[in-house]
């Protein structure tokens, strides 16, 4: 569906958030901290020693660091989006929807500095009062913009009645 056509039957209620969705938003950079790395591994019982042991790391890791999790940078693709999603007039809630196309290409070590670029792929209507926002995701590390993951993420927006 180009931009056009969706402009014609998006509601009023969508409009600020697609012209949101369409810029080309950088998130803040963040430092991967090691103890955010044990948390994550507490959270999910990944207690691999390549993301844990940072004195084993040293020794038998290239780059002598322990690395976060592929889906500890995943998680972090959505943190920006929430504050901003639900802040739009008209939308009631937004839903994760899933996942498309999620690529772990490099490693980044604890106390590395990454930022999320975002854009806009689609915004579709799925049912009525629901839309589908689909975003192209990249995780680059700072400083250099090499990119560590990709992914296309899905959320489905319910408007408020």
């Amino acid at each position: 569906m180009s931009a056009t056509d969706i402009n014609k039957e998006l509601p009023a209620a969508l409009h600020a958030l697609q012209q949101w969705a369409a810029s080309e938003r950088l998130g803040v950079s963040t430092r991967i901290a090691q103890a955010r790395i044990d948390a994550f591994a507490e959270a999910t019982g990944d207690h691999n020693w390549i993301h844990v042991d940072p004195a084993r790391a040293k020794t038998e890791l290239p780059g002598g660091h322990t690395i976060a999790h592929g889906f500890l940078l995943l998680s972090l693709t959505v943190e920006e989006d929430v504050a901003a999603l639900v802040g739009f007039p008209g939308i009631a809630h937004v839903l994760n929807y899933g996942l498309n196309k999620v690529r772990f290409l490099a490693p980044v070590a604890s106390g590395s500095q990454i930022r999320v670029r975002s854009r806009l792929v689609s915004l579709e209507p799925r049912q009525p009062g629901q839309w589908l926002l689909t975003q192209h995701k990249s995780v680059e590390l700072q400083p250099g913009g090499e990119i560590a993951l990709v992914a296309e993420q899905l959320s489905l927006i319910v408007l408020a009645p």
